[in-house]
């Protein structure tokens, strides 16, 4: 029997045994879920809104890796028609060493994405501007360059490179990478980590000036979410505990978040004071079938109202839209190796 059968028959034999037992969700937790929640019954309305979705792919070599990011947005007006409208942020390049690719990628994929939203709000003032993801999430979310980065090295990016960066700063390109020759005579083993620290500098930078710009129109959109806001006493997240409740087309209670010590426990010295003093409003919405995690400043009766009317298959359609508009696949990231001819050793040769 080969791999294949075996699986299938180990399958076969788990088939009642492995389940999420969502019946075991105790009844004063689904109550709870229930009291929390308010069935929208309000008026819909149409508002002008832009969308934002990023994307990413790399094929890794022995060494190295080649990356291709992007960010695309649309644009709808407040009657609902698209724009015709084509604005992209696209790079693509060779990461060496390979170590912290992963996050690298990243993080230039985000710079891409938020200063896409960042250009789109300039150029066409949206009411409402919808970016795939939890905005808070991406700002906690902790990058191994900030520990690991030496002392004296931190420091010569903060005051040397970083205040030269904000001079340059552009909505079309990744501005780090200006700056790579800078840090290019380092110690091999020290380049990743403080390239990464860079970028990550201008991702934080990049965040902060969509905020001071947009704070009020950004609704982030998340299909999944690991949150427990609500106090709920249970290891499943939120997002899951509404979905089981059966609620109907509404919003849950929202809550005030902060970005809080326990949240993030650093920021760089030159953001801390900006981020933590950000206040935003998060709860769960349903506008169909499913419940999604939203994050924004403005009410929720105003966000069900905007949104109702893009609803397909569950999920705003601006941000499916930008999602199909943006996505690099397989098949592309194979057709541009091809076009670049990098001819070299993945190291998986043997076994592909």
């Amino acid at each position: 029997m080969s791999i294949k059968g075996y699986l299938l028959e180990v399958a076969a034999k788990k088939r009642n045994a492995l389940s999420p037992n969502i019946e075991a969700v105790p009844a004063e937790v689904v109550k709870k879920a229930r009291d929390l929640w308010h069935n929208f019954e309000g008026e819909t309305s149409t508002v002008s809104m832009g969308a934002v979705d990023g994307s990413l792919n790399k094929k890794e070599y022995l060494g190295f890796v080649v990356y291709a990011v992007a960010s695309a947005s649309v644009m709808f007006d407040c009657n609902g028609t698209e724009k015709e409208r084509e604005s992209y942020n696209v790079e693509i390049d060779i990461l060496k060493p390979l170590e912290y690719s992963e996050a690298r990628i990243r993080l230039l994929m985000g710079i891409l994405e938020i200063k896409e939203l960042i250009k789109l709000n300039k150029e066409e003032n949206p009411e409402l501007l919808l970016i795939d993801g939890s905005i808070v999430g991406d700002i906690i979310r902790p990058v191994p360059f900030f520990s690991w980065i030496r002392e004296e090295d931190k420091k010569f990016v903060e005051e040397h490179i970083f205040p030269e960066l904000k001079k340059s700063f552009s909505l079309n390109k990744i501005n780090a990478k200006t700056f790579y020759k800078e840090i290019s005579s380092m110690p091999p083993e020290a380049f990743p980590i403080v390239a990464g620290y860079l970028e990550y500098l201008e991702y934080l930078l990049s965040i902060k000036k969509l905020f001071e710009t947009a704070t009020d129109k950004i609704v982030a959109v998340s299909k999944r979410s690991s949150s427990r806001i609500y106090n709920f006493n249970s290891i499943m997240p939120d997002i899951f505990l509404f979905q089981i409740a059966g609620v109907k087309p509404g919003y849950s209670h929202p809550i005030e978040i902060t970005i809080s010590p326990e949240k993030k426990y650093q920021f760089p010295e030159m953001f801390e004071d900006f981020f933590r003093t950000k206040k935003m409003n998060m709860f769960f919405a349903k506008f169909s079938t499913d419940v999604y995690k939203i994050e924004t400043t403005m009410n929720p009766e105003r966000i069900m109202s905007a949104l109702m009317n893009t609803i397909i298959n569950g999920y705003p359609f601006p941000l499916k839209l930008a999602h199909d508009t943006v996505k690099i696949d397989n098949q592309t990231m194979e057709k541009i190796i091809s076009i670049l001819a990098v001819n070299f050793r993945t190291g998986r040769e043997g076994v592909d």
